[in-house]
């Protein structure tokens, strides 16, 4: 059976497709072949250029929905051939929290002459650091067995006293921490830890573990509405918002859906920054993130500068009743040329690049260390030109009609020129950031939870989760243990009930060096 040889693939650019269109028509051929050879070039272009588009909407989906990262595979060579960037190597004894330190001494001692060469004297020095790992399991079971006494005259049993840090108490302060960091802080769904508890002879059952982070949440509900107080009165807010499952509200979906009312879950994180510190904020029920967003503001206090809000243009995004100072993300403008790269290479390559610019500029202001004014100043300076020439470029290709208006490469110039405003403040508005990666990598640890945990059961059952997964990404953000905290706050429930401003993640330690 004979074999059907493999077609040959040719990419031709747009100027390339013009000269052989000149060539046909130069040619000796008659009027009919002319016509019929430069239909078929036109009707390959259609196709192809179709099929390009399909593709870069197909890319636009796929991000809606929490695709994976792009990767740019135009720059794998010049990333192979760069070096490698310091800090990724072994851990250093100082990235390790020790548990324990176990001093070994020397069979030898200072002062006493080498048993090598026998003339020098041997002089103390810093010892050695080995760092050894020990295997645990997550959760272990202790057995407690007080003696009981009973009276043969009365029948009366006298138990003797447990500890008093032993409790009454059967879950402790660690386990219902550690139970809430595997879930909302590292996704790890309940089903699987009750697996692996079940496997190494210690259950715990799923709903044994809702119930712990449902105790643990009772007790930190006062850190978690001071920290919506304070970053409510913050001067940066990052917005973004994915999907979110919450099954009490997918029952009667369809009924509510045929009333005209809104159906859609969602899942809002907020990047609150202002007074040196970092709060990260979940919130998940049928509000969008603008709707979310007002209500963190009404708590604001009325006498503070309009505060800036980084977003992308979804006007769903925007508060109503509250004034913001609109930021967009560069790099929401940049994708929607990353998309159609493969369709229109020369116009999206050009756009690229000069972003690019703007993020080496960006990377020369933080490795300098500049102040707020001095990155404004030194934007104005560099990256205003680039961008202006940016606006320049999009206007020509628009105006010119050299791009199709309703075309991938069409809408990216588009939507690049009508928020042109809201995408360079960086260059004019004092502390206004580049773009909105903050509050995607917030949300990031929303779309894991949603991954591997699949669904909240009820609209209860979400706040909980979005309180401990606030506290938990506010305290990591904080460069504070999760873990450590959160058994902090239950041990001192009661003095956190009473002044939870002085039981946040960045002053908690002075409020335990008080009390000894």
């Amino acid at each position: 059976m004979r074999t059907r040889r493999k077609t040959e693939v040719i990419d031709l650019s747009m100027e390339q497709v013009s000269d052989l269109i000149q060539s046909v028509k130069s040619c000796n051929l008659t009027d009919e072949q002319q016509k019929i050879i430069l239909v078929l070039i036109e009707q390959i272009v259609d196709i192809k250029r179709t099929s390009e588009e399909r593709k870069a909407a197909l890319n636009r989906a796929k991000r809606l929905l929490g695709s994976s990262t792009e990767k740019d595979k135009k720059d794998t060579s010049e990333t192979k051939s760069s070096k490698k960037k310091k800090g990724h190597g072994r851990n250093g004894v100082d990235q390790h929290k020790i548990s324990h330190t176990f001093d070994h001494e020397h069979e030898l001692n200072a002062g006493t002459l080498c048993d090598l060469c026998g003339k020098g004297k041997l002089v103390n020095m810093a010892p050695k650091q080995i760092i050894r790992l020990i295997g645990q399991p997550a959760i272990i079971a202790e057995l407690h067995r007080p003696e009981r006494l009973r009276c043969s005259g009365c029948g009366a049993i006298h138990t003797a006293k447990l500890p008093e840090e032993v409790g009454d108490e059967k879950n402790t302060a660690s386990a219902n921490a550690l139970v809430a960091v595997y879930r909302y802080g590292m996704g790890l769904p309940n089903y699987r830890l009750a697996a692996m508890q079940k496997a190494i002879g210690v259950p715990l059952p799923a709903s044994t573990q809702y119930e712990m982070s449902e105790i643990l949440w009772t007790k930190i509900v006062p850190i978690y509405k001071e920290l919506l107080r304070q970053a409510a009165n913050y001067s940066i807010f990052y917005t973004d918002d994915t999907t979110g499952k919450i099954l009490s509200l997918m029952k009667d979906k369809e009924e509510r859906k045929a009333k005209g009312e809104r159906v859609g879950i969602f899942t809002t994180g907020i990047v609150a920054k202002g007074d040196g510190h970092t709060v990260n904020l979940f919130f998940t029920g049928s509000k969008h993130a603008g709707e979310n967003f007002a209500d963190l503001l009404n708590l604001r206090n009325t006498n503070l500068e309009i505060p800036i809000q980084v977003g992308d243009a979804a006007t769903r995004n925007i508060p109503k009743n509250h004034m913001t100072n609109l930021v967009l993300c560069l790099v929401h403008a940049r994708r929607n040329f990353f998309d159609c790269y493969n369709s229109f290479s020369d116009e999206a390559t050009y756009v690229i690049d000069q972003i690019a610019n703007i993020y080496k500029n960006e990377k020369i202001i933080k490795s300098k260390g500049m102040s707020v004014e001095d990155r404004l100043k030194y934007h104005a300076q560099h990256s205003k030109p680039v961008m202006a020439k940016l606006l320049k470029y999009a206007k020509d290709k628009t105006d010119k009609k050299e791009v199709e208006p309703n075309s991938a490469i069409g809408y990216a110039f588009k939507y690049l020129i009508k928020h042109w405003e809201c995408l360079t403040k960086f260059c004019n508005t004092l502390g206004a950031p580049i773009d909105n990666n903050t509050a995607e990598r917030l949300i990031k640890k929303a779309v894991l939870h949603r991954k591997n945990s699949l669904f909240y059961k009820t609209e209860d059952g979400a706040k909980v989760g979005d309180t401990i997964m606030s506290i938990i990404q506010t305290t990591i953000s904080a460069g504070v243990d999760p873990f450590e905290y959160l058994i902090i706050l239950q041990k001192n429930s009661k003095a956190v009930f009473k002044n939870p401003q002085l039981w946040l993640p960045w002053n908690y330690t002075n409020m335990l060096k008080s009390i000894g």
